[in-house]
């Protein structure tokens, strides 16, 4: 019975109470994400914003499915399923997406998307 409740108290006080936010970690200060992040805030985004509705199911931000695909072809990561397990496991994809999860088809569609509204 001993044995028991030290096991509960282990996991209690460890494992169990833990607040994990990804936004609390801090990627290095020269890190190429920021970079992207300047750059992208100087862009003109109104020819993609124009491609979008406003109506239906709220979809992902076009902007950070491009600030996405624009910072994997800077890794050199161009396989869609490479940077959906990206968007899940890389903290700098994570930074980018705000703890989203797109999956393949989002970003299957955005690539194929005909930008000529």
């Amino acid at each position: 019975m001993l044995k028991q409740d030290y096991y509960n108290d282990f996991f209690e006080i460890g494992q169990q109470k833990i607040n994990f936010s990804f936004f609390e970690l801090s990627l290095p200060d020269d890190d190429p994400v920021y970079t992207l992040k300047n750059v992208m805030e100087e862009l003109d985004f109104s020819g993609l914003l124009a491609c979008y509705s406003d109506k239906g199911r709220t979809g992902f931000n076009p902007i950070m499915l491009y600030s996405v695909v624009t910072y994997a072809n800077m890794r050199g990561v161009r396989a869609v399923d490479r940077i959906v397990d990206l968007c899940q496991r890389d903290l700098a994809f994570i930074w980018l997406t705000k703890g989203q999860k797109p999956q393949r088809d989002v970003f299957y569609d955005f690539k194929g998307k005909k930008l000529v509204c």
